[in-house]
């Protein structure tokens, strides 16, 4: 799933910034755990800004999720 399609996915419904709502949950749930990464991000991203995710946010959105897997990452080289 693309971040266009995901942010359209996740919206089909009505959710407020940083909402879980039915059609995210649905979104992971058939897309794995790649897809749970970047909702993270999405989610965190919008929480941050006050407002939800658009297109034009995606560099932004994509950046905080490469900072998510590499501090994930981080923490299980530690053990």
């Amino acid at each position: 799933m693309t971040y266009a399609e995901l942010i359209q996915a996740i919206n089909t419904g009505r959710r407020e910034p940083g909402g879980c709502t039915p059609p995210v949950v649905d979104a992971v749930m058939a897309e794995g755990e790649e897809t749970r990464l970047t909702v993270n991000a999405i989610l965190g991203w919008e929480i941050r800004h006050g407002r939800k995710a658009g297109a034009g946010d995606e560099a932004a959105v994509m950046e905080l999720r490469a900072t998510l897997v590499a501090n994930m990452e981080a923490a299980q080289a530690k053990g």
